[in-house]
């Protein structure tokens, strides 16, 4: 008796890392997982771009235990559905994230999150930060901190977005060098002639 294997499986692996890409972590992990060694090794081998914003505390808690934290690459968070979500997350592991996008989080939850010192080892190495929909207005201390650290501490950074900047935050700013793109959701025309 012969046993036939499916044609699915003579894929190159080459194949499989484009299917990969349409496939969300959550999704590719649920259909491939515990499939078979091949497939279970092309996962681990894996990059993840990490979109927490829609799902739920057991989703989270389940996607983080399947996934290890040196495979993020792209990570998304929104503080919509937790709390805490700062302090449930090991930055420290993260080694190959590059992309990190803030979601419905303050200024004083960013002010938290950037005196973490396993946040502050791997900001060093992002090169793109995003701080999206969020309470980021007012000329606080805590935003004006939150400035300081992006525009000294991220050496890499290439590219930020930023809900709000205001005229008088460039006097105690001096952005990176190595910043190619800014993106501001709001400002005013005084802060653009400077």
């Amino acid at each position: 008796m012969s046993i036939r294997k499916n044609q699915f499986e003579f894929l190159a692996n080459e194949l499989f890392y484009e299917i990969f890409d349409y496939l969300s972590a959550k999704n590719l992990i649920k259909s491939f997982e515990n499939l078979n060694k091949r497939f279970s090794l092309l996962l681990c081998q894996r990059l993840f771009q990490l979109d927490l914003s829609h799902l739920s505390k057991f989703q989270y808690e389940e996607l983080i235990q399947t996934i290890s934290t040196n495979q993020i690459y792209a990570l998304k968070i929104s503080n919509k559905w937790t709390i805490n979500i700062f302090s449930r997350i090991s930055f420290k592991s993260m080694t190959n994230l590059r992309i990190l996008t803030l979601a419905h989080v303050n200024s004083h939850e960013l002010r938290r999150l950037f005196d973490l010192k396993d946040f502050f080892l791997i900001i060093q190495q992002m090169n793109t930060f995003k701080i999206q929909s969020t309470n980021f207005n007012g000329l606080d201390r805590e935003r004006l901190f939150v400035l300081q650290k992006i525009f000294t501490q991220m050496p890499k950074l290439r590219l930020c977005q930023l809900p709000l900047l205001d005229v008088n935050d460039f006097d105690d700013l001096n952005p990176s060098t190595s910043l190619e793109t800014l993106v501001l959701d709001y400002c005013t025309m005084n802060c653009l002639g400077k």
